[in-house]
């Protein structure tokens, strides 16, 4: 088929939405030839992608939206890069009828952002929209504001007003009806997405975060055995926001040292919140256990994900977790709060899923898991090996190309149906 794709992050070079909508990408252009309108600026990291052998002949790119440079400050990024996200959204359909005028695409489908916050407009077409798979439902739990810093705390309310917003957008509305199919990625958001769209039917669920055979390779052989002696060794990475829940594992660990836990906590990240979890980790008197780095990239990155015996990260709010699930690739054994992707993604018999009632309730819980995995370190190889198997199967590349052209087959024999 000939598919026109709405990608606003499509970049090798990036992780979360850029790497979404690259590897989505890639993976589709191997059964359909793709036309992909993206942001201008993943241009110049496209460019050379292409000039480098790295993309298909039958992938080609389309850039909208102004190029400008990103604001310093992380939070101000975030919402800078909703503002343009908004923008391109609003302005592509003119480009993508002027595209579909002389393509003549079978079906659109819209990739990233992953947000059922933002309508796609490309169900003006005339042709069948699959939408997603979109999260952004999950919702941070208010009695956990006192743990973040003043911004954090900020960005959550005002996230808060977005989502209750959206739900009487009429673009919205329009954009969830009428798309032919809708992918979500976590349960919350399929809620929202059955309730706005009046409806259970064309609806289902996705991750966006999935892994190919040459990745997941990448990834586990870097895990050439848990060394069992030593510190108890926890890992967590990406941008590092309030709603990571790092806080909450910060205090379950000062209680996990006074039960003679001996560990280090490596934070490989950067973002809004590290300022505000440096001064409550010397607090807490973790100054020597916990480490902030910001400078772990590519196989120095893999190396210590292979050298992690867990990956702790108590997200209250999550719509995937693609470090999370590197790191389960690499044999680490997922600590996570029961929710969004997480929760989804993690099982009990390869991790521990956290219930999400309150702090107290939490951080004993956090704590009395590291407890466990330090005492008994044969538990570690148990289930980092069934969190390997889980991404490496429920999660591959295969797969989510089998999902999405399942969809892609169904949506079209409806459509021919009609006519």
């Amino acid at each position: 088929m000939k598919i026109l794709i709405s990608a606003y992050g499509c970049n090798p070079c990036q992780g979360s939405e850029g790497w979404f909508g690259w590897s989505a990408v890639r993976c589709l252009a191997q059964d359909h030839e793709l036309h992909v309108i993206t942001a201008s600026f993943n241009r110049d990291d496209l460019v050379r992608a292409v000039a480098e052998g790295s993309v298909p002949p039958h992938i080609h790119f389309h850039y909208a939206g102004q190029l400008k440079e990103w604001h310093p400050n992380r939070l101000r990024a975030r919402f800078q890069g909703w503002s343009r996200y908004i923008s391109f959204s609003k302005n592509i359909l003119p480009v993508a009828r002027e595209l579909h005028r002389v393509e003549k695409f079978d079906l659109a489908h819209h990739i990233t952002v992953a947000s059922w916050r933002v309508a796609s407009p490309l169900w003006q077409l005339g042709i069948p929209l699959v939408f997603g798979p979109v999260g952004g439902n999950e919702r941070f739990p208010p009695r956990f504001f006192p743990m973040l810093s003043l911004s954090a705390a900020g960005f959550e309310l005002a996230r808060m007003a977005s989502n209750l917003a959206s739900r009487f957008s009429p673009a919205i509305r329009s954009s969830l009806r009428e798309a032919a199919h809708v992918f979500a990625a976590n349960p919350e958001t399929e809620q929202i997405v059955k309730t706005l769209r009046g409806s259970d039917t064309g609806v289902s669920r996705l991750q966006p975060g999935f892994y190919p055979v040459a990745a997941i390779a990448d990834f586990t052989r870097y895990d050439t055995g848990k060394n069992p002696d030593g510190p108890l060794r926890l890992f967590a990475g990406g941008n590092m926001e309030g709603r990571k829940g790092v806080a909450l594992a910060l205090a379950a660990l000062a209680r996990a040292k006074k039960n003679r836990v001996d560990f280090r906590y490596r934070l490989a990240s950067n973002g809004p919140e590290i300022p505000h979890l440096k001064k409550l980790a010397a607090r807490l008197g973790l100054s020597r256990e916990v480490l902030f780095e910001d400078n772990l990239h590519g196989e120095d990155y893999r190396r210590e994900l292979g050298a992690a015996h867990v990956f702790l990260l108590p997200s209250l709010r999550e719509s995937a977790g693609l470090t999370m699930m590197e790191a389960m690739l690499a044999g680490c054994v997922p600590v996570v709060a029961d929710c969004g992707g997480p929760g989804f993604i993690v099982t009990k018999e390869c991790g521990y899923k956290i219930p999400v009632e309150n702090r107290e309730q939490m951080m004993a819980q956090l704590a009395a898991a590291i407890t466990e995995l330090d005492r008994d370190r044969k538990i570690i190889s148990e289930k980092g090996s069934a969190a390997r198997q889980r991404i490496a199967t429920a999660f591959s590349e295969e797969n989510y190309g089998k999902t999405v052209n399942a969809v892609y087959s169904a949506v079209m024999n409806r459509s021919t149906g009609r006519r």
